[in-house]
């Protein structure tokens, strides 16, 4: 039974009314919070939270219009165009806020009051065409602003005729938000009337606060035990893990948004519209809420999904000091709703409304706060805790202006703020509007079936709101796929690639595989991936391909083609168009990878320009740390901790300092990071003090390292040392899909050092960076260089080379950074755990799997280095003020024998016999090729290929001067462990336990004490 109130009358609200009861309902009604005061002094101030979001992302994408906001105008009638200068003026003038710029002070952003900025307004001298005039002004509106110069609003005005004209009106997101445009043009017409009455100016309510100084009382109100008594209530209801909106797109989401979107108008007809009132009326809800139910029905209808998470806009002017004034107030609400155990839509709502009364009382935490406190982690797109949202909007309607009509003025902006979000307002007794998608996620007949089906919900919910979810009509949804035919016994269900496909089918993209080469990839693909349709143009790693499956694909084009590629080519060339591209290129004596294609190597210009090192990564005006903790840190930062080399070095740093060590991971929430954690633990048999662990879900291919700005910001003055050991370590990948990672996430790790104040870095890079490709290799020195053009061709060794450039410009200007060059990594001396997707453990996996060994000849050494030592090393090199700023080769003193690995490898049981390199190589491609498709993942050969590059340097020919290193450890306990036959078999005795050797068909014969 509805509680007894306003809301349960069944009497009709006017729009006045619903408009004052939305408003009660959304808080905006009552004073709210403690008062804020007037400062004397304007700035330069801190900006608000909104803003410090907004301004990161500013100076991460410069010269993005994204945050333009725009509004235009249609003014019919004789137009004083001498009175329309004055009122914006005095508009400007009035608001401190649409005067204000944005600069860097002390290495923070702050925001500062200008006098009496001139006015931007452009006049066009010639009259336009309506088109003419939406061209121009599409244009137009898409100016950057300069946030440190000013001013961040604009105008123009457009003749359209004698007496018509367009006034278009950008501002920058920073200084305003939706419901300032509705206040600065109501204020307009007020002061162009009173203009043109001759009046000095209208009667406007007095602005009591500036808007900097609701920033200082933001800024001092979200702290200490008040942020956590506003943190409770969203902790419980924001819980992990969070839902996505990844079962309704059309395609994965893939690095950063183009914001394009598509958009589609919705409308209701005035006898739903009048229904879907009267049943929010009765259930003591809003339009809103109706809305907000019918949309996440829709979402649960065509996922499942049962728990969904909606954003909402508020406009945040809860003080009544706020309530006429400029500037970016408005905040989002995540609105989380349980759809489970198949409600009625009557149901819902009743859910969606204790929801939405619940949001609005704690409607005062800024959802930028809230997002780096409870999900500081990587996003998807610009909204943290939510993709999809329904926003009221109060559109302006038939107005005057002095003597003129005014009208709106739209020329089709479209951009996406959410993933999906929908639109409304109500209109001539009708709720209008649109659902607009993001460009980069849905299809347009995706987003015009969702709005259709959203409208068709809403009449059939008017019709019978007792029905459940699941029962409501939706009629255009799409027919049921038909059922695969059964596959015949033995097939595993996939299609026979030698079975003729019927006509039009039997080539990828029918009738346009056009060569012999792409006809012959084609047939090649079908065999390895099991399908008969595959269209020409189709990334083979987005039906079904992986590198393993790449490999298989390479080696059997060599045969029927007699070209062979490296498989970092058909990382850049996925399709079939381009990857025959390439084996024709080659066939033709150019190299895979020329200029002209996606696949072609860097050269020395690409890399010299990606070596250049941002110019606002540096300490420039920033406040240097006052010393740099470096033997007791407090807190630490370590990136790639789920690595190999991290969890160890993790586990040393724990061990040999009191600190709390915050380890960035590759995660989209908390519950993912800790997981993936807690399997690198498993994996390499780790145990460390979990309670200083604070886990940050993030990511090195995003900008701010996947962090919000505020948690970058909050970690940047926080951490006393910075550990940045992860990498993207794939040698098949080529430069261009490497360098997010490798370079972009150094470059961010750089950025957040010099942030600090100069936080003391300690960057593990790679040996490979050393080798000349030009040159026979000798012994590596700490202080080598290589010149661009000389850098080895594999993208991995390319994207590492970029990075320590970039490394080493920070240290030119000022960063304390010590440079770690680890040698090939072992497996822990102690416990024999080694990293099993090493390239030289799967060459030994190989090597037992075929029962032969390659003939390296009798000198034949390597280094074979236990991560014990190395993140010893690291740590207690770390820990010494005079080793910081240093560059340390981290090898072992001692080489080890390649026959001394087969020796333990035979008395293990193992019968390998030898054979030449080339034969082994061709040994190794034909197990490959004989493996049927159904065991290509498990393949020991496949994944010995695939864990090797062309483009690196023959075994062995790695060799470190650690002269520096030792000296430098000198006077420390860290001594490297000797590499003799007892570590070896504990290394075997791993691997052969952990099931990532096959077990010897003999048992060992023997086992040497004796060190080798």
């Amino acid at each position: 039974m509805a509680p007894p109130g306003p809301l349960a009358d069944d009497a009709k609200l006017s729009a006045a009314k619903r408009q004052l009861m939305e408003k009660w309902l959304t808080g905006g009604a009552k004073p709210h919070g403690p008062v804020i005061h007037r400062a004397e002094d304007p700035g330069p101030v801190e900006l608000s939270f909104a803003q410090e979001r907004l301004w990161f992302l500013a100076q991460l994408h410069p010269g993005n219009p994204y945050h333009n906001m725009v509004e235009a105008i249609r003014l019919r009638g004789p137009l004083d165009r001498d009175a329309l200068r004055h009122a914006l003026e005095q508009v400007v003038r009035r608001h401190d806020a649409l005067r204000t710029v944005f600069e860097v002070h002390r290495g923070e952003p702050r925001q500062r009051v200008l006098d009496a900025p001139p006015l931007d307004l452009t006049t066009d001298a010639d009259t336009l065409t309506e088109d003419s005039a939406v061209e121009l002004l599409r244009h137009d509106t898409q100016r950057p602003f300069d946030l440190a110069r000013g001013p961040l609003i604009r105008f123009r005005l457009t003749p359209l005729g004698p007496l018509q004209h367009v006034l278009t009106v950008t501002m920058h997101h920073l200084v305003g938000d939706g419901m300032s445009m509705g206040i600065l043009f109501a204020e307009l017409f007020a002061c162009y009337e009173a203009r043109l009455a001759g009046r000095p100016g209208p009667d406007l309510p007095e602005l009591p606060v500036r808007y900097t100084d609701f920033s200082r009382w933001q800024r001092q109100l979200m702290r200490g035990e008040e942020l956590s008594r506003r943190l409770d209530h969203w902790r419980s209801v924001l819980r992990e893990p969070l839902p996505d909106l990844d079962r309704l797109t059309d395609r994965p989401r893939r690095g950063a948004t183009s914001l394009r979107a598509i958009s589609r108008p919705f409308a209701l007809s005035p006898s739903v519209s009048e229904g879907l009132r009267t049943l929010a009326r009765d259930h003591q809800a809003t339009l809103f809420m109706a809305l907000l139910a019918g949309f996440n029905a829709l979402v649960h209808r065509r996922t499942g999904d049962e728990d969904i998470v909606t954003g909402s806009v508020v406009h945040g002017r809860d003080q009544p000091e706020l309530e006429h004034l400029v500037g970016f107030f408005a905040n989002t609400l995540a609105l989380r709703t349980d759809l489970s155990g198949g409600p009625t839509f009557s149901e819902l709502l009743g859910r969606v409304r204790r929801t939405c009364l619940e949001a609005y009382a704690h409607r005062d935490m800024p959802i930028e706060v809230l997002a780096a406190e409870l999900r500081p982690g990587i996003n998807g797109g610009d909204n943290p805790l939510f993709q999809a949202a329904v926003v009221g909007e109060n559109p302006a309607g038939a107005a005057r202006m002095g003597d003129l009509e005014v009208g709106a003025f739209d020329f089709g902006l479209d951009t996406a703020e959410f993933d999906l979000v929908l639109h409304y307002w109500e209109t001539d007794g009708c709720v209008k509007g649109g659902v607009r998608g993001s460009a980069d996620l849905f299809d347009a007949e995706s987003v015009s079936r969702f709005t259709t089906q959203l409208e068709q919900l809403f009449a059939a919910v008017v019709r019978d709101p007792g029905q459940p979810l699941a029962a409501l009509p939706l009629a255009t949804d799409p027919p049921p796929a038909p059922e695969a035919p059964t596959a015949p016994a033995g097939t595993g269900g996939a299609a026979d690639p030698s079975t003729p496909a019927p006509a039009g089918h039997g080539e990828p993209g029918a009738g346009t595989v056009a060569t012999p080469t792409e006809q012959a990839v084609a047939a090649v693909w079908r065999e390895v991936l099991g399908v008969r349709d595959i269209d020409p143009d189709e990334d083979f790693f987005e039906v079904g391909g992986h590198s393993l499956r790449a490999v298989r694909v390479l080696l059997r084009l060599r045969e029927r083609l007699g070209v062979d590629l490296p498989v970092q080519v058909f990382f850049a060339a996925p399709t079939i168009r381009t990857l025959a591209a390439e084996f024709d290129r080659a066939a033709g004596g150019a190299e895979a990878g020329d200029s002209g294609t996606a696949a072609g190597d860097e050269d020395d210009t690409v890399l010299l320009a990606d070596a250049v090192l941002p110019a606002d990564v540096s300490g420039e005006h920033r406040a240097p740390r006052t010393a740099p903790s470096v033997p007791a840190p407090a807190h630490v930062l370590l990136t790639g901790a789920d690595g190999f080399l991290g969890a160890h070095l993790l586990a040393r740093l724990l061990e040999t300092t009191g600190a709390r060590v915050h380890c960035l991971i590759e995660a989209s929430g908390p519950d993912e990071a800790e997981r993936t954690l807690a399997r690198a633990f498993a994996r390499y048999g780790i145990r460390v003090p979990e309670d200083r662990v604070t886990v940050l879900p993030g990511s090195l291919r995003e900008p701010l390292l996947g962090l919000s700005p505020i948690a970058f910001a909050r970690l940047a003055g926080m951490v006393d040392v910075i550990h940045h050991v992860g990498c993207e370590a794939s040698l098949a990948l080529p430069y261009a899909q490497l360098k997010a990672a490798n370079v972009g996430g150094t470059t961010e790790v750089l950025r957040l050092a010099f942030r600090g104040g100069g936080t003391p870095l300690h960057y593990v890079s790679s040996p490979g960076v050393l080798l000349d490709r030009d040159a026979p290799p000798g012994l590596l020195r700490t202080d080598g260089r290589v010149a661009a053009r000389s850098v080895l061709a594999s993208g991995y060794v390319r994207s590492r080379w970029v990075a320590e450039e970039r490394v080493d410009a920070a240290r030119e200007r000022g960063l304390p950074v010590s440079v770690y060059r680890p040698g090939r990594l072992g497996g822990h001396s102690a416990t024999g755990a080694g990293d099993p997707d090493s390239a030289f453990w799967q060459f030994v996996r190989a090597c037992t799997a075929l029962g032969t060994v390659p003939d390296f000849g009798p000198d034949a050494d390597f280094d074979l280095v236990p991560v014990d030592y190395v993140a010893d090393a690291v740590a207690a090199l770390s820990l010494r003020a005079e080793a910081l700023g240093g560059t340390y080769h981290l090898a072992h003193p001692v080489r080890t024998p390649f026959a001394a690995v087969v020796e333990r490898l035979r008395a293990a049981g193992y019968g390998l016999t030898g054979t030449t390199v080339e034969e082994w190589s061709r040994r190794v491609a034909a197990d490959a090729l004989d493996t049927g498709t159904a065991g290509d993942e498990t393949t020991v050969s496949m994944a010995a290929l695939t864990s090797s590059s062309r483009d690196m340097p023959d075994f062995g020919s790695l060799r470190l001067d650690v002269g520096g290193t030792l000296a430098a450890l000198a006077g420390t306990p860290v001594r490297c462990p000797s590499v003799d036959a007892v570590l070896l078999d504990r290394y075997l005795d791993h691997l052969i336990g952990a099931g990532l050797l096959p077990r010897p068909p003999a048992h060992r014969t023997s086992r040497s004490e004796n060190a080798l």
